[in-house]
């Protein structure tokens, strides 16, 4: 008899759990990404550990909404549209996804149309905030209007990286944190003279993109669509324009390319603007290389700002959500430090690092002394890719005659000033 209870009791054991383990598989929760293939490459190790029991089902936004590419350190569509929000929004509300990813300059249109839930809750737990600086999130309030309705999924960053033993070799003083662009644009024509060397290189910049970013970094628009005009004739823009030239001039830059890493530990080049995955080649040489890495140029009178940190793609949770309490639980599995250390330890991603500081201090720590700007941290793509290779041209060829040409300067950024004015007024107005 007791044997019998024994064996009436287990058998009732392994019914019950039978019963809920179904009940748990049964859950699914819907998640809107770029792609299946994108969600299994980005978090599938995530999922094979920690949500095996739940279903997850992934729809693709990439085929109606577009597909990014990498230009000038910013996420931007290819195929030289804009995102197309409006399709995201319409596959939102006839999908019904629990959880959304996006690319952050869709943020304001989502949060306008109260499709994301606040996340405030979130950021008051120590265990889920650990690593996360203070800065972000008061810059996440501050874009949320007052609260956290999304939150990066990684950032872009870069930072200036110097061989010592170069620097020691010519006696030059070593860069510091928080130089502006002309310091250190002084600083890189210093090594001018040396062929076989240069001062500085910025693999990610032409002509053009150093121009604008220069000018960003003082908060400086090269052109006002409401008035119809160009600023490179302004005095402000025009210094920008001679500084970069005068570097190109001494001989101190090349912009004829090259493996960064290879011109870096071969000694090379004394300075190169790069990014986190640049530290990982370098602590991979197992060299006897001296560096060191300080933050990336700042503008004149804001030491504290950098332009060129960005938010690529973000996520947050749907007002629509059919399940909050599990979707909740994903998101905050999906964006808590050990997700991000998983996916930081795989990524090979030349652009971005985690949100997080996972190795305080280390020489990581560069990535997170400076702030990202509010103003260009959600601004739209300003011109079209076709619209912005014309004018990159323009500016390109420009700089290019200027440097060949320094005494005909003033004459060449007036023929830019018509050319670009021609390009882009009329390009608008079609």
């Amino acid at each position: 008899m007791k044997k019998s209870f024994v064996l009436l009791i287990a058998l009732i054991l392994i019914i019950t759990a039978c019963s809920n383990k179904e009940t748990v598989e049964n859950k699914t929760i819907k998640i809107l990404y770029s792609s299946y293939a994108d969600f299994k490459r980005d978090y599938g190790s995530v999922f094979d550990q920690q949500f095996s029991t739940t279903n997850i089902e992934v729809i693709e936004y990439k085929s109606v909404m577009g597909e990014g590419i990498w230009d000038a350190m910013k996420y931007v569509p290819s195929g030289g549209r804009d995102w197309d929000i409006k399709k995201y929004i319409e596959i939102i509300k006839t999908e019904n996804p629990d959880i959304l990813f996006f690319p952050s300059e869709a943020f304001t249109e989502l949060q306008n149309g109260g499709l994301l839930k606040e996340l405030n809750m979130f950021f008051t737990e120590e265990d889920f905030t650990a690593g996360i600086n203070e800065n972000l999130l008061t810059i996440l309030n501050e874009v949320g209007g007052g609260g956290i309705y999304a939150f990066p999924q990684s950032m872009t960053a870069q930072a200036l990286f110097y061989n010592k033993d170069v620097f020691k070799k010519y006696g030059i003083p070593e860069p510091s944190d928080r130089m502006t662009w002309r310091e250190l644009l002084l600083l890189t024509q210093r090594f001018s003279g040396n062929s076989d060397l240069k001062g500085l290189y910025t693999p990610y910049y032409d002509y053009a993109d150093l121009l604008i970013e220069m000018g960003k970094a003082d908060k400086r628009k090269w052109y006002d669509a409401s008035r119809q005009e160009i600023h490179f004739g302004t005095e402000s823009w025009k210094s920008l324009i001679t500084d970069e030239v005068t570097a190109y001039s001494s001989g101190a830059m090349d912009g004829n390319g090259g493996i960064p890493i290879d011109l870096f530990s071969q000694g090379k080049v004394a300075m190169i603007l790069e990014t986190p995955y640049f530290m990982k080649q370098i602590q991979s040489l197992n060299t006897e290389l001296k560096w060191g890495v300080v933050t990336e140029p700042v503008g004149t009178e804001i030491l504290d700002v950098s332009t060129t940190i960005t938010y690529p793609i973000m996520s947050g949770i749907s007002t629509n959500s059919q399940d909050y309490a599990a979707s909740s639980e994903i998101w905050k599995q999906l964006n808590n430090r050990r997700t991000s250390e998983l996916r930081s330890n795989s990524s090979l991603d030349k652009f971005t690092t985690s949100i997080r500081q996972l190795k305080p201090g280390t020489e990581q720590d560069v990535f997170y002394l400076l702030n990202p700007s509010v103003n260009t941290l959600m601004e739209r793509t300003s011109l079209s890719m076709e619209l912005k290779q014309k004018t990159d041209r323009i500016i390109n060829d420009g700089i290019q005659n200027a440097i060949v040409n320094p005494d005909s300067l003033n004459s060449i950024i007036d023929k830019m000033q018509e050319d670009l004015t021609h390009v882009v007024f009329r390009t608008e107005q079609k």
